[in-house]
């Protein structure tokens, strides 16, 4: 009886010693819960060439040029707060560069410019986006030629609005201008500006879909 007493007074301090362990536990379970539940709420748009196109021009000795890239990708993740609170990353294959003239092409794709052989893609982040009237601008960085330097974009989206998250689906519209020194494009004999204007204009508009 002795013992059955000793063993009966101590379940209970070994339940009082249990219970932060188990509120340690739930608690750990509801933030889980919590973050798994925030991260569902976000929804990735995505799309390609094949649901729209990417064009860039530039200008030699003051004559303009216009080519396209055959091969990129588009990513706009955002949560259901909205464009702003989304990322973006988009990705070029520079060996998809077209600009309907065959010596030209290979020029860009040279060592000069391009240098598709050891630099084959160039990409582009955002960092943040913010919404200026009906239109929105999303500072980032690009990466090419192995070089990372800040590249602002602008774009609009169609539909626009509260409900842009739950529709599935919006077409983006928009551009940069991006100054190709600053990335090592056009070496040599082409890096002088007068020869190959150093600014080059891009522009976009693609359809993005979510995918779940």
């Amino acid at each position: 009886r002795a013992q059955g007493w000793i063993a009966e007074e101590d379940d209970s301090p070994m339940e009082m010693r249990m219970l932060p362990t188990v509120g340690a536990s739930v608690l750990a379970v509801l933030m889980l819960a919590a973050v798994a539940g925030a991260a569902a709420e976000v929804k990735c748009f995505r799309g390609s060439q094949d649901t729209g196109e990417l064009v860039f021009s530039g200008a030699v000795e003051e004559t303009g040029f216009t080519g396209r890239f055959g091969q990129f990708s588009v990513e706009y993740c955002m949560p259901d707060g909205g464009p702003t609170d989304g990322r973006i990353e988009v990705r070029v294959q520079f060996s998809s560069a077209d600009t309907d003239n065959p010596e030209r092409d290979e020029t860009l794709k040279g060592e000069a410019f391009f240098a598709v052989d050891q630099y084959p893609e160039a990409s582009w982040k955002s960092q943040s986006i913010s919404a200026e009237g009906e239109a929105y601008v999303a500072d980032g960085e690009l990466d090419l030629k192995g070089v990372r330097a800040s590249q602002a974009v602008n774009f609009t989206l169609t539909p626009n609005g509260d409900d842009l998250v739950a529709r599935g689906e919006f077409n983006m519209r928009g551009g940069a201008e991006v100054e190709r020194l600053r990335f090592d494009v056009g070496t040599g004999e082409f890096s002088d500006p007068g020869f190959v204007r150093n600014r080059v204009d891009l522009s976009f508009e693609i359809r993005l879909v979510v995918e779940d």
